[in-house]
């Protein structure tokens, strides 16, 4: 069973592969060839993959297509530039001339007699440097302005498919003991109510509300299978006339005055001071008021604990809320979460609110877009200062490989077969946005760090020698690809997963 869990991971991590990085990388290619056609520079190949060349698929116009051995994106290769950086004609003679005598069949054909052949006159023709500046840094910042149009047609796309959008809230049902209401219908414990008579509740406190108004009544209510989904109706008669409040305890933090004065995860509470906490209302709520006015003092609890075997046991404790807790740590040092029981001792629990999705109409589709690409850059200029504040850890916005990647990938097309297709296109546009903004980072080797070197030009006032460009962009690609082995690596002893 575990190597049948492992290769669908493997199987998926492939898929995922395939449908998003290659795609994404394509689409940064296309993003540099047509601006080099709107520049007017010309382009000798556009490789899918890259070499060695399996083939040539077709012509258009001077370009030719090829397909390449390696599946791992593509290339552009325009008039005066390899896939580095630019190059001067005499080192792409001095590299043809060594191919040559390698193989004496070679003969040395120059870009520009390659283009003569493909009938491309010679007023007619631009290499790189022969850009005007501004024209060049359109043609490298292309490739990621595809990448930012993609993102924002996937958001688009998300939204007239529907958008997340809170409907109502959800009650979990929590116990079912003999005598419930539930007890011999079909309703497990973990399942939730979302819906009473057809209407959805606004939350878990106005739920109580609605079977207290309907006490006595037979009322329907709508539930939603735990783990499944699966939607099914029952009639029962609540019984409200007695109830009760409960905080259940679903996480205690260690060296926290909760876990000094013994409590547990799974606890719940039902009396504070000796007063029993309310049913209506947000019980976890009045624990929050209470541990404010205790603050600094004793403060008396009355617990009901559950065992494994079934057994229950009442228990009495003292705990002390602190005065000036920590950020993010809370006065008692718990997680919680509201409960309430009624006559038959059923008991519910807050399972939070029932989202739908709802489809946008092209405004709305618009906006959504616009508003999720401007927030994801804001998000990504945001990390280096999180870094340094220390409200965002090393670990959490450590850099990821492609293996990293695929493997979330994989997990997404996983959970996107039961959450819908919106899941998948979210992470294939936020991927897409990092892909551009990392090639637009000024590293030698990257589209930024090209663009630099034009900047450069621009404020010197001449070109700087493209064999010296070329050298510190292949120092450049030499570091990058070794730090992408290292994240590889790394990927592959820890890999990360979806939070």
């Amino acid at each position: 069973m575990l190597v049948s869990a492992v290769g669908s991971d493997i199987f998926l991590a492939i898929v995922a592969f395939a449908i998003i990085l290659i795609p994404a990388i394509i689409i940064h290619e296309l993003g540099h060839f047509f601006a080099a056609k709107i520049v007017g520079i010309n382009v000798l190949e556009f490789g899918i993959g890259f070499p060695p060349r399996v083939g040539r698929l077709f012509t258009w116009g001077e370009t030719e297509f090829t397909i390449n051995l390696l599946p791992i994106g593509g290339f552009v290769r325009p008039l005066g530039e390899d896939m580095i950086g630019p190059v001067g004609e005499e080192k792409m003679k001095r590299d043809r001339e060594t191919i040559r005598d390698r193989y004496e069949e070679e003969v040395y054909i120059s870009e520009r007699e390659e283009l003569r052949h493909r009938g491309i006159d010679d007023s007619d023709m631009m290499s790189v440097n022969e850009a005007p500046p501004v024209g060049r840094i359109f043609f490298m910042a292309a490739g990621a302005l595809a990448n930012f149009a993609t993102a924002m047609v996937l958001f688009f796309i998300v939204a007239l498919i529907g958008l997340p959008t809170m409907v109502g809230g959800l009650s979990q049902v929590v116990s079912i003991p003999e005598g419930s209401i539930f007890y011999q219908t079909e309703v497990k414990v973990g399942d939730a109510v979302e819906k009473v008579n057809g209407e959805h509740f606004e939350s878990f406190i106005t739920f109580y509300d609605v079977l207290e108004e309907n006490a006595g009544q037979s009322v329907t209510l709508s539930m939603l299978r735990n783990k499944t989904g699966e939607t099914y109706d029952v009639v029962v008669i609540p019984d409200a006339s007695q109830n009760a409040g409960f905080v259940q305890i679903t996480g205690v933090q260690e060296d926290s005055p909760a876990f000094s004065a013994g409590i547990k995860a799974g606890d719940l509470i039902s009396h504070i001071d000796g007063n029993m906490i309310p049913a209506s209302g947000n019980p976890a709520a009045y624990l929050q008021a209470e541990t404010r006015r205790f603050e600094g003092r004793a403060m008396p609890l009355t617990i009901l604990r559950e065992h494994a075997d079934g057994r229950s046991e009442v228990v009495n404790l003292t705990v002390t809320p602190r005065l000036n807790p920590p950020e993010g740590k809370g006065r008692m040092g718990v997680l919680i979460r509201s409960q309430f029981g009624i006559n038959d001792n059923t008991r519910f629990a807050d399972a939070g609110f029932k989202n739908e999705l709802i489809p946008q109409d092209i405004s709305g589709a618009i906006s959504h877009s616009i508003n999720t690409t401007v927030n994801t850059f804001k998000l990504i200029a945001s990390i280096p200062g999180q870094l340094m504040d220390g409200s965002l850890s090393g670990e959490d916005a450590r850099p990821i490989s492609i293996i990293g990647i695929s493997k979330i990938g994989g997990e997404f097309i996983q959970r996107s077969i039961q959450e819908g297709p919106g899941l998948l296109l979210n992470f294939i546009a936020l991927i897409s946005i990092f892909l551009g903004v990392s090639n637009l980072l000024p590293i030698p080797a990257l589209d930024g760090g090209r663009i630099v070197f034009v900047l450069i030009e621009m404020v010197r006032g001449k070109p700087i020698d493209p064999e010296v460009e070329g050298r510190i962009h292949q120092i450049g690609i030499m570091i990058l690809l070794a730090l992408g082995v290292l994240v590889m690596i790394y990927d592959v002893i820890n890999p990360p997963t979806i939070p």
